[in-house]
């Protein structure tokens, strides 16, 4: 995926002008998905974290459609995650697919009644 370069520099802009260590908020999404499509490995991990926030937030709590699909691209990007390097990987990678199956669950619960 090409990502024009304004569009990355702006986000590298947002990210620095962050105090955090994970941004946070709306911007939150497009500054890693961006970054995430220039350097995978670097920003997997924040991804990830940032796409969990985003399937628990009360904007998505009634749009199973939109969890799963968050939880969906979350599980995609664990693939680019570096597992050695992060001790924390192991967690993020398992509240994703323990969303997921749960998520999944809960549909086929409702599809059944």
């Amino acid at each position: 995926m090409r990502v024009h370069e304004d569009l990355v520099t702006r986000a590298r802009v947002r990210l620095l002008l962050s105090d955090h260590w994970i941004l946070t908020g709306e911007d939150a999404l497009w500054v890693y998905r961006t970054l995430f499509a220039v350097s995978p490995r670097v920003y997997a991990h924040k991804l990830v974290h940032t796409l969990l926030d985003a399937s628990r937030s009360p904007l998505v709590a009634d749009l199973p459609a939109a969890r799963l699909a968050l939880l969906e691209e979350a599980a995609a990007a664990t693939a680019w995650m570096d597992n050695d390097r992060d001790p924390y990987a192991p967690m993020v990678v398992d509240a994703v697919f323990h969303g997921l199956a749960a998520l999944r669950e809960q549909q086929n619960i409702c599809a059944r009644q």
